[in-house]
């Protein structure tokens, strides 16, 4: 597998762990029902999305989607679509724009470094 291919893997699979570890601290069914989701959930999606970006500075934006993906997917799987589908699918899209913008600022010093 190439390094790109390895990076998509840790930006799903980080942001699923993130829910899921809030989610068992907090006792929450889901993690967003929890403070702890926003002190520490999203604040650990952004600093791996910034590393993701600094490190593969090119489409950095994708960096900060795919950690939302993993929790929405995981979220899926574990409690089932529900009623609220389309309220959780843009839930989600706000959600990830903290870490788009961190995955940014990652892309920009990743390429200053290359520079």
């Amino acid at each position: 597998m190439n390094k790109d291919t390895w990076f998509h893997i840790a930006a799903v699979s980080g942001g699923a762990l993130t829910w899921i570890l809030v989610s068992l601290a907090s006792g929450s069914r889901e993690a967003w029902d929890s403070s702890l989701y926003y002190a520490v959930g999203i604040p650990a999606v952004c600093a791996l999305s910034l590393v993701l970006g600094y490190l593969a500075p090119n489409r950095s934006w994708r960096w900060g989607v795919e950690p939302c993906i993993g929790q929405f997917a995981w979220m899926l799987l574990s409690q089932g679509p529900g009623n609220l589908l389309p309220l959780g699918v843009i839930m989600f899209g706000v959600l990830s724009v903290p870490s788009v913008l961190a995955a940014w600022v990652g892309a920009v010093l990743g390429k200053k470094r290359a520079n």
